[in-house]
């Protein structure tokens, strides 16, 4: 079963229609239509409906549904104990290589000695991926430029 189908009968056995539980929550009908049909939504969401349908966030149901909805949306099978342990050591290397980039910043940070803004900036720079293609963009430009001078054509 997926978050879908689970989500589906637990609405239904609560007697709730869409536009019922939409009505409930606040929110348009087509959110929760969406829930039920696999389209992308921010877990929050459901946890909202979950919640306005009488189910807390450390009932059977809601972690049930929490644990298919990340099933669903990293590809994993974490109910397989094998597949969990694959999540998990994923989980370790991302966090030992996460360990890495915070130590090679603070020791760039330090060895520059960047000021705030300049902090500022690289923190936004990591956060929107669209800048640093912008900023390797501009590096591989000036490279260029630099052989171009360098090594005149012949």
């Amino acid at each position: 079963m997926n978050y879908t189908q689970l989500f589906r009968n637990l609405r239904e056995s609560k007697g709730l229609t869409h536009d019922g539980l939409a009505k409930l929550v606040g929110c348009h009908r087509n959110t929760v239509i969406n829930v039920e049909s696999g389209r992308p939504v921010k877990f929050k969401t459901i946890a909202e409906l979950m919640a306005k349908m009488g189910y807390d966030s450390n009932s059977p149901e809601t972690k049930s549904i929490a644990l298919l909805w990340l099933e669903s949306i990293s590809g994993i099978n974490l109910t397989q104990e094998q597949s969990s342990h694959e999540a998990h050591e994923r989980i370790a290397q991302y966090r030992a290589t996460e360990k890495e980039a915070v130590q090679l910043l603070s020791e760039l940070v330090m060895r520059e000695h960047l000021t705030v803004n300049q902090i500022r900036t690289l923190y936004y720079a990591a956060e929107q991926p669209e800048v640093i293609a912008i900023l390797e963009s501009i590096r591989k430009l000036k490279v260029e430029e630099k052989n171009a001078v360098n090594n005149p054509a012949e």
